[in-house]
């Protein structure tokens, strides 16, 4: 993974299990795939490929992620993980140290 987890099973017990996962998936369909705004702490497989020029490896939570943006509606998604201050583009910004309002 992209972690700094002391072993691989350390890692896995950082990742969401299926069943919250599909807990997910369940609540967005409920929804129609619409939201205003999607917090999580690691960002999805495409944005962990452009910020890391295809360095990092991906593991299920941000190929579940990516699967989430593929299909969603969404205004803003905000993510840290990376430890950056940056705005990916109109819709995904990484937040480390920065506060951002949103309503």
């Amino acid at each position: 993974g992209y972690g700094s987890a002391a072993s691989p099973a350390q890692a896995e017990q950082e990742l969401p299990s299926e069943e919250e996962m599909q807990n997910g998936i369940n609540n967005l369909e409920k929804h129609d795939w619409k939201v205003d705004y999607i917090l999580t702490h690691s960002p999805s497989a495409s944005v962990i490929a452009l910020l890391g020029h295809g360095l990092y490896e991906q593991d299920r939570l941000t190929k579940y992620l990516e699967e989430i943006r593929s299909r969603i509606e969404y205004k803003r998604w905000f993510m840290g993980h990376m430890h950056l201050n940056k705005q990916v583009n109109d819709k995904d910004i990484l937040l480390y140290e920065q506060i951002v309002r949103i309503v």
